[in-house]
C-alpha cells in the first residue's frame, strides 16, 4: 500500500523564500489548492535569527511548509562570498526546520539543489552518488549547506518522526529568475547573452 497524498486544501502553508523564483512559483501554484499561503518578507522575518523564526511560526502556526529560501547565486557569487553562501543557508535551513518542529508542522519539504553530488558524478546521477566524491570547489560552500539541510530533514525524521523530506530541483530558470550576468546561474546568464545579441 503506497502512502497517502499529503492534502493542503484547508491548510495553513507557509512558502519560506516567496519572492525567489522557486518559492513565487510555489505560490502560485498553492494559490489553486484551497490552502491558506503564509509568506513573510526579510523584514518581517530574518530566516537567519533563531528566535525570529520560532516567534513567526509560533504565531502563524503553518501545518506545513515549503523551505525555498536561500542565499543564492552562480558561480562568481558562490566562489567570491563563501562564509555567507555556507553562514546563510545553514542558520536558514535548520532554524526553519527546528522551528518546524517546535509548533508540529505536518510536513516539511525542503528544496536542496544538484550541486549536492560530486563534481565528476557518473552521468545520469544517480541518488546513491551523494557523498561518494569532491564537490565542484566553485559552489562548494552552498552545495555543503543543501548537503546539511537534507541530512537535517532525515535526522528529524528518525529521531523526531517528522514528516519532513527533500527534493533536489536541478538547473531551473524562469519568470522571476535572476539574469544578471555577474550574479546569475548559467541557463539564465545564456538566456540574457542572446537575448541581448538579438
Amino acid at each position: 500500500m503506497g502512502e497517502s497524498i499529503f492534502s493542503l486544501a484547508g491548510r495553513r502553508v507557509f512558502v519560506a523564500g516567496h519572492r525567489g523564483m522557486v518559492g513565487a512559483a510555489l505560490v502560485r501554484r498553492l494559490a489553486r489548492e484551497g490552502c491558506e499561503i503564509l509568506i513573510a518578507t526579510r523584514s518581517e522575518v530574518d530566516l537567519r535569527r533563531q528566535q525570529a523564526v520560532e516567534d513567526f511560526l509560533a504565531d502563524r502556526r503553518p501545518d506545513a511548509v515549503f523551505l525555498a529560501a536561500a542565499t543564492v547565486g552562480g558561480i562568481l557569487a558562490n566562489d567570491t562570498r563563501p562564509a555567507e553562501f555556507l553562514y546563510d543557508n545553514l542558520a536558514i535551513e535548520t532554524n526553519v526546520i527546528e522551528a518546524a518542529r517546535l509548533v508540529g508542522v505536518a510536513k516539511l519539504l525542503f528544496l536542496g539543489s544538484s550541486c549536492i553530488y560530486p563534481r565528476l558524478a557518473p552521468q545520469p546521477i544517480a541518488e546513491a552518488a551523494l557523498l561518494t566524491g569532491p564537490l565542484e570547489p566553485t559552489n562548494q560552500w552552498y552545495a555543503i549547506a543543501k548537503i546539511a539541510g537534507l541530512m537535517t530533514c532525515a535526522a528529524y525524521r528518525r529521531q523526531h518522526a517528522c514528516d519532513f523530506i527533500s527534493a533536489m530541483p536541478t538547473n531551473l530558470y524562469g519568470p522571476g529568475d535572476n539574469f544578471d550576468l555577474a550574479r546569475s546561474h548559467v541557463l539564465p546568464a545564456l538566456i540574457a547573452k542572446i537575448h541581448r545579441r538579438r
